[in-house]
């Protein structure tokens, strides 16, 4: 069971006091809980007997039980979500593999930098692509080269040039990757390299923005490695 279901239980057991454990846990959801009871207490502004009663409202005998139940379904949890993006990764991979063409499609000196650093990994990797930009070349996109291709989509900027050509192709066989710094596109394709939003009159380093992007190129090239021979 997960904690969220052990929470909705037991919900009209619950004081104020509960519920800002509850907060606490599941804010930090992400994390271990490597707390000890008097530092979970502190953590909550509440005391050693709160965090001992809330446990056993749950069906806990103590913290520790609490502890131990908390962490270990986090980590299957990971696990499982884990499991599932590599699965995702895998089918997403074998499309790419065997594309007929692979675009790469951006706007603005930032996205071109990253447009080129693209072409370079999967000419290492023994495949072609062409990059193209601007709203002209938008048009060039027809229904037999998008067949059963990928395209790389990259925008930084919320750009309308970037939108409108995802609208078009959005019912079209053509894999769609989007390389952005925003979670709101996230359903525009089939997969999303989120990379660090970029700020003005700042240095933005390209090290840093390029870490999701080479992780993704490298699970890729392992992929193609394991099934070279299939």
């Amino acid at each position: 069971m997960k904690f969220e279901d052990l929470i909705k239980e037991n919900k009209e057991k619950f004081t104020q006091t509960d519920i800002a454990i509850i907060d606490f846990i599941v804010n930090n959801k992400d994390k271990k809980l490597d707390l000890s009871i008097n530092e979970l207490a502190k953590k909550c502004l509440t005391s050693r007997t709160s965090i001992l009663r809330f446990s056993k409202k749950l069906g806990f005998d103590g913290y520790s039980e609490f502890k131990y139940f908390i962490n270990k379904k986090e980590e299957a949890e990971k696990l499982e979500k884990t499991y599932q993006e590599d699965e995702k990764l895998d089918n997403l991979f074998e499309k790419i593999k065997n594309s007929n063409n692979i675009f790469i499609y951006g706007n603005g000196d930032y996205e071109d930098i990253i447009k080129n650093i693209i072409k370079s990994y999967l000419k290492d990797l023994g495949q072609l692509s062409e990059s193209y930009q601007g709203r002209d070349e938008i048009t060039t996109f027809n229904k037999n080269s998008l067949k059963d291709s990928t395209i790389f989509v990259i925008d930084l900027s919320n750009d309308p040039d970037c939108l409108e050509l995802l609208s078009q192709i959005s019912n079209e066989s053509i894999k769609k990757i989007l390389i952005t710094d925003s979670f709101s596109k996230d359903f525009l394709g089939e997969y999303t390299i989120h990379i660090k939003k970029l700020e003005k009159n700042k240095l933005n380093l390209l090290s840093e923005n390029l870490k999701e992007i080479e992780k993704f190129f490298i699970k890729y090239e392992s992929y193609r490695i394991k099934n070279e021979n299939k």
